[in-house]
């Protein structure tokens, strides 16, 4: 079990899906991470979670955070485009409201890349994220990610594009920044 003394990481419920229906009517959430506000409901959050976990090698792995004491969801983390030959993965964690700015960013993102490099045996991650999004480009540096490059004019948004800044972390890097002794991986 990947966690902290305050958050772990576990696998969707049926449950969470009121939750994610939330976090993708939270215009202002969804912008910070890039994403739109596209129509969804109950039945298609169910239904992504019915289908997050399917046999075989996975390309995509997703976690619910959740907070320990009050077993409270607080948002997810996911790699996409898992390339096992390369070793790499496209990241992202992503907040309901109920779970911003208690300090959740660092132990979720430690947890999450701790079990991409262990278990998985990935060599590097990456992101990307858009430029006026300071507290996250900060955030990933202090765990370990640097910059890489900038996507110009890469996502749009509220009628104009944005340029995006590309952001890589090694296992190598991590480990070297992170201390996981106060974790159980």
């Amino acid at each position: 079990m990947y966690k902290s003394k305050r958050i772990r990481l576990r696998a969707f419920t049926e449950d969470d899906a009121n939750l994610i229906l939330e976090m993708k009517m939270d215009f202002e959430g969804l912008k910070a991470a890039a994403g739109r506000p596209f129509p969804s409901n109950l039945n298609s959050e169910k239904e992504w979670i019915s289908n997050m976990y399917p046999n075989g090698l996975l390309s995509t792995i997703v976690f619910a955070i959740e907070e320990i004491e009050t077993g409270l969801f607080v948002g997810y983390c996911s790699a996409s485009n898992i390339n096992y030959i390369n070793s790499n993965a496209h990241v992202g964690l992503f907040f309901h409201k109920q779970g911003r700015g208690k300090g959740y960013f660092k132990e979720a993102s430690i947890l999450f890349y701790g079990y991409l490099f262990n278990e998985l045996n990935l060599h590097k991650v990456h992101s990307f994220v858009l430029l006026y999004n300071e507290a996250v480009i900060v955030s990933d540096k202090k765990i370990g990610f640097k910059e890489e490059g900038t996507m110009k004019e890469h996502i749009y948004q509220g009628g104009s594009y944005h340029d995006a800044l590309i952001i890589g972390l090694t296992k190598k890097d991590f480990f070297e920044t992170n201390d996981l002794n106060n974790y159980v991986v």
